[in-house]
């Protein structure tokens, strides 16, 4: 009961995010623009086998630590006994994180965290005192400290019996340490709405350049159909993230950068909730990937000369082949890990493989897990 109760919160979740652009699979118009992809086995296979309680898990954000440590973020995550041959009486926690080791020709050592207590496995992030639970969403290393933006979401009465209720900022004092040992602070992000049209919520994506951390919302309007979630940017200087003082951010505008985030303007449409912005120094361009509308086969990136745009058309980097093993079968959570590139021209793009079936879910193994793909700008 408690696995099919986590496997239809994890569903809706999907849903709640994703819902709105679901199984359109189909681009607008794209730049002409060609990338090679192929696929990493044995990157997929260093996540399945570094860990034999951790069965798989979404999300999949990853944040540099150090030259040669990054940390990944993961969303909804199966933990089972050691012995369990698939996922069955397998918990869902909530959030996970890993450490790997940073190389560039083959998958660097991996060690997972969470949390355990007397009655099994918890959550690595946790809001004592707040009800609901979080979900990571993008992160940055700026000099001695870790931010994390995650989203809070609760149950209510509707009939996804659950929405999301804000986003906060944890702030790791120590972030060299273990994630068992870390020391943190935490804050609320106060430019969170909620409507019956859909969320504003900001952290979807975030980056350092010069001085300001780049920090990536979206806003949905689903009045607009699916194409309804657009894309916004917001910047603060790196030195008052410390003091978690919002009161310096600014958002992107047709007049500039502005202090009211109702001015925010959209820089593209059919965005998705998980995305990563990084910089392509072959191209001497920022690149966004992301799923395309967030959820279906099209993994696209786009191009723009500064981290506020104008961005270029989509261009399709990967179409992800899982969709047609099952009509059950969904793809989603697009995004790049820069530190993992080999050449200044390349993207180590990471998604996820879900199933509307839990029975389908515990016994495929072969979903449910990073998916990697190694894409290359010819």
């Amino acid at each position: 009961m408690i696995r099919r109760a986590a496997h239809l919160f994890l569903i809706t979740a999907v849903c709640l995010l994703l819902t709105g652009c679901a199984g359109t699979g189909r681009l607008p118009g794209t730049a002409a623009v060609e990338w090679r992809a192929e696929r990493m086995p044995e990157w997929e296979e260093a996540f399945q086998t570094a860990d034999d309680r951790w069965r798989g898990a979404d999300g999949a954000y990853s944040v540099p630590l150090s030259v040669s440590k990054t940390l990944w973020l993961f969303g909804d995550t199966w933990i089972t006994e050691s012995t369990a041959k698939g996922r069955e009486q397998g918990r869902v926690i909530r959030n996970s994180v890993a450490l790997q080791n940073i190389r560039k020709d083959e998958p660097g050592a991996i060690e997972f965290f969470w949390k355990e207590d007397e009655d099994g496995p918890k959550a690595t992030f946790l809001l004592p005192g707040e009800s609901g639970w979080l979900w990571p969403l993008s992160g940055e290393r700026v000099q001695d400290s870790l931010y994390i933006f995650l989203g809070r979401f609760v149950r209510n009465d509707s009939k996804l019996g659950f929405e999301t209720a804000g986003s906060w900022l944890f702030r790791v004092i120590n972030p060299d340490s273990p994630p068992g040992a870390w020391e943190t602070e935490r804050f609320r992000v106060p430019f969170f709405e909620h409507t019956r049209n859909g969320d504003l919520i900001f952290g979807v994506g975030c980056m350092s350049h010069q001085g300001f951390l780049y920090v990536y919302g979206v806003r949905e309007d689903w009045t607009r159909g699916v194409t309804g979630r657009s894309l916004l940017v917001a910047r603060t200087p790196l030195e008052s993230l410390a003091e978690a003082d919002f009161s310096e951010w600014r958002f992107f505008s047709a007049d500039g950068w502005v202090a009211d985030p109702g001015r925010a303007e959209a820089l593209f449409d059919g965005a998705a909730t998980e995305m990563s912005v990084s910089f392509l120094p072959a191209r001497n361009r920022f690149v966004a990937v992301y799923t395309y509308c967030g959820l279906g086969r099209e993994i696209v990136g786009r191009l723009a000369r500064s981290p506020e745009g104008p961005w270029g058309k989509p261009m399709t980097l990967y179409s992800c082949p899982e969709g047609a093993w099952s009509e059950q079968y969904f793809c989603y959570a697009g995004k790049a890990h820069p530190e993992f590139a080999r050449g200044a021209n390349e993207l180590v793009v990471t998604y996820a493989v879900n199933s509307w079936d839990l029975e389908a879910l515990e016994r495929d193994l072969r979903i449910y897990w990073p998916r990697f793909v190694r894409v290359t700008g010819q």
